[in-house]
């Protein structure tokens, strides 16, 4: 997966090279730490290693790897600048813990499917919130996302309400079925998540890439904290 993000994130910088010099120059290409050639160099080497990895794991976590990578392509070379960028975000987030227990176990329990039509919705959540990040720069090169086309506050509204929505499930799930410890955890994990919509609120477009960057924490805490209450009730039991 280390292997697959690289080539996404290269390919991202080796697309985004002529919009980067006008809206963010300190990335390594404009900024002149790498050329283009290099970047595309770096995409595809890391992407032979990261599908060569997976095959080695098995036919499934290939099949799921290269899903990913393609989703992440499209994005990098269509989708992006488009106002439905975000699915391409969300349904690669939704693809890893499907992709993490296939090459943990090779199986998928039936409790997982649960785990990834969640982790879409987190993922929709985290795209759109990356999307307010990039407002003003996307504004600035005249890239239409799914931000510049709706607003800001209406952007803002709807990444809360997905926001809602997934620790709503979470929280009330792991009330049900797993330790009461673990619930600390998850709380701590809400609270990163909304301390970034809090500062976007408070201080506007200047905490754009918080907001973006505390949610990210948030959920990672909070999947963590969701997993293993689940694991720990047996819901996803091999």
């Amino acid at each position: 997966m280390l292997c697959l993000q690289f080539a996404i994130g290269s390919a991202n910088d080796y697309v985004d090279a002529t919009s980067d010099d006008v809206a963010k120059p300190g990335k390594p290409i404009p900024a002149g730490l790498l050329s283009r050639r290099t970047a595309r160099a770096v995409s595809v080497s890391m992407a032979s290693v990261g599908l060569v990895v997976a095959a080695w794991v098995g036919p499934a976590a290939f099949g799921v790897g290269l899903c990913g990578l393609g989703l992440g392509l499209a994005y990098d070379f269509r989708l992006k600048g488009t106002p439905i960028s975000w699915m391409a975000f969300a349904l690669g987030v939704g693809l890893l813990p499907l992709y993490a227990w296939l090459g943990a176990r090779g199986t998928v329990p039936a409790g997982l499917i649960g785990v990834v039509a969640l982790a879409v919705v987190a993922g929709s959540a985290l795209a759109i919130a990356n999307a307010y990040a990039d407002l003003e720069a996307d504004s600035l090169s005249g890239t239409e996302s799914f931000a510049t086309l709706i607003g800001r506050t209406a952007t803002l509204r709807i990444d809360a309400c997905l926001l809602a929505m997934v620790q709503a499930i979470v929280l009330a799930t792991t009330a049900a079925a797993g330790p009461e410890p673990v619930l600390a955890v998850e709380a701590v994990g809400c609270g990163l998540a909304w301390l970034g919509v809090g500062l976007a609120v408070v201080r506007g477009p200047k905490a754009g890439a918080l907001v973006w960057e505390m949610q990210a924490l948030g959920i990672l805490v909070l999947a963590a904290g969701w997993l293993a209450a689940l694991s720990s009730a047996g819901l996803l039991a091999r």
